[in-house]
């Protein structure tokens, strides 16, 4: 596939930190127009720019959060030194224009209607107000998959036990043949009794992208006024979507993950119908039932990473998200795709099928823990990395990022060649 003219936008950095990025960006597209974008060594050594790096280790561990770029932490640093300064004048006059401004600009990235959506600080905290403050009544039923987050299946367990509504688990399949295996896999334990479906839209176990809005529609020709509640946590800003597409009632991300912005902003979208009917989580009488804002009380929060969403999404437009996804799967098609070839391993990733795979993949080794093979990539080639130990999948998660080399890839499937 071809990416010309999907590239960082001439003068796109306008921050100072990245006037010599900006520059060689494009001084680079003129020279080379039409590049393969992909593949684009180059290209991606100017964008690798835009990142700081510290530590004598390769960081293929990209899926807890990711690094902001210079321009997204110079402007949240700048916007707290702001409200520092000016104090209580700008949490009174000043901090709801701000969030409503980030607030139309992550709408927009997204598709939706800024009125359906909320500013929180995670994909648990978001889901976590949907999953207590849902309209439960004893004897209801929710089906959940058994690879989703485990904040989220905690947050199932404890509220059926409160509501005393029952949580019945799909087996996703960990390599499917078709959409219609994992679509067959929910869908088979909706019943009368199924209030809510729960969906993770990418596996934080394993990378798989599951088949969301073909599951919805099967779903609601079962059970046409179920509510389905999707996990995006790793997939918006990773991959290349927009809400709508989902065919989802309700959706949660944290955009500390692949938008890149600062820890603590994370977002709750849902659809009008629904906004009345959910309680929120921490009270706050004083806002209409029937608006999103009645989710985001939480007391006094640090303003400035909300602010710095707008920020965060201009960085991420400067990429694209096209490119942005496509240049993270070639990373982890690179690796993957020598693991593959080793007796010792095993993908636990449909890494070479196309919509199903993502940046993230997990490897398993045959013969050692996943955290005996963590700690040798890291004590003995210096690759840190993250064990996954869950009652579906054990394995060593492999994440890269944009800056990212091919080489530092190359450099794990050589570590895991000397492990044998």
């Amino acid at each position: 596939m071809r990416h010309a003219g999907m590239g960082l936008a001439a003068g796109a950095f306008t921050l100072p930190a990245f006037d010599a990025a900006a520059a060689a960006l494009a001084s680079y597209e003129a020279e080379q127009p039409g590049t393969d974008r992909v593949r684009d060594e180059k290209y991606w050594s100017i964008v690798r720019t835009a990142f700081r790096r510290e530590g004598d280790y390769i960081n293929l561990e990209n899926g807890y959060f990711s690094p902001q770029p210079e321009a997204v932490r110079d402007y949240t640093n700048r916007q707290g030194s702001h409200i520092n300064a000016s104090s209580s004048y700008f949490m009174r006059r000043g901090q709801e224009a701000a969030i409503e401004s980030a607030r139309l600009a992550l709408a927009e990235l997204l598709g939706v209607q800024a009125e359906e959506l909320a500013l929180t600080r995670n994909t648990t905290e978001s889901l976590n107000t949907v999953i207590a403050g849902f309209p439960w009544k004893a004897g209801d039923e929710v089906v959940i998959g058994d690879q989703d987050y485990g904040s989220m299946n905690e947050a199932f367990m404890q509220n059926a036990r409160r509501y005393g509504f029952t949580v019945r688990t799909a087996a996703v399949p960990l390599l499917p043949e078709n959409d219609a295996a994992v679509v067959q896999a929910y869908v088979s334990l909706i019943g009368p009794r199924t209030r809510m479906l729960h969906l993770t839209h990418l596996i934080n176990l394993s990378g798989q992208v599951i088949p969301v809005a073909a599951i919805a529609k099967a779903a609601r020709q079962v059970r046409p006024d179920i509510c389905v509640v999707v996990d995006a946590a790793h997939s918006v800003a990773q991959l290349d979507f927009k809400l709508p597409e989902l065919d989802a009632d309700i959706v949660a991300a944290s955009l500390h993950k692949w938008l890149c912005n600062p820890l603590g902003a994370g977002m709750l979208w849902m659809k009008a119908p629904w906004i009345p009917q959910i309680w929120p989580l921490m009270a706050d009488t004083s806002i209409s039932p029937f608006n999103i804002r009645r989710f985001e009380h939480q007391g006094t929060r640090p303003i400035h990473h909300l602010m710095s969403i707008p920020e965060a999404i201009a960085f991420h437009r400067r990429i694209g998200a096209e490119l942005k996804a496509a240049r993270l799967r070639y990373l982890m098609e690179r690796w993957a795709g020598e693991a593959a070839k080793m007796p010792s391993l095993r993908l636990l990733t449909p890494w070479n099928q196309a919509g199903r795979n993502s940046a993230i993949a997990t490897v398993a080794h045959l013969s050692l823990s996943p955290g005996q093979l963590a700690h040798l990539l890291f004590e003995k080639h210096r690759i840190f990395t993250v064990a996954i130990e869950h009652p579906v999948i054990n394995g060593v998660r492999i994440t890269p990022h944009l800056y990212t080399r091919p080489e530092d890839c190359d450099a794990l499937v050589a570590a895991l060649k000397s492990i044998g």
